[in-house]
């Protein structure tokens, strides 16, 4: 995300489906790529964005792991612009884990 290219984060199903804050969900890859490259545009070129993977927990069969974990989108300087939490379902496919289902929220109070 930081390099501008989100079609690099690859973890994505062709069928999964992201639900954002104060909009409705993307679903299909391509509709994810899309609200990726528009958060990108509409954050300032020299912010920074982090995400933290807190707590994985892997299915008994280990076909499934769910993800939690945070985000911090910070300027220039380092302070922060945005912060929240995400959270996104992985299932196995071909031998590969991808993302089926995701979900964000910020944890800034609206204005």
């Amino acid at each position: 995300m930081n390099a501008g290219k989100p079609e690099a984060v690859a973890y994505y199903a062709d069928d999964a489906t992201s639900y954002g804050q104060d909009k409705a969900p993307a679903s299909g890859k391509e509709a994810i790529l899309a609200n990726m490259k528009k958060e990108i545009g509409d954050t300032p070129k020299d912010a920074k964005m982090a995400y933290t993977t807190n707590e994985v927990f892997p299915s008994a069969d280990g076909n499934e792991a769910l993800e939690l974990g945070s985000y911090k989108v910070s300027d220039s300087t380092g302070a922060p612009i945005a912060t929240g939490n995400f959270m996104a379902l992985f299932h196995k496919k071909n031998g590969k884990y991808v993302c089926v289902r995701d979900m964000s929220a910020s944890d800034v109070p609206k204005k």
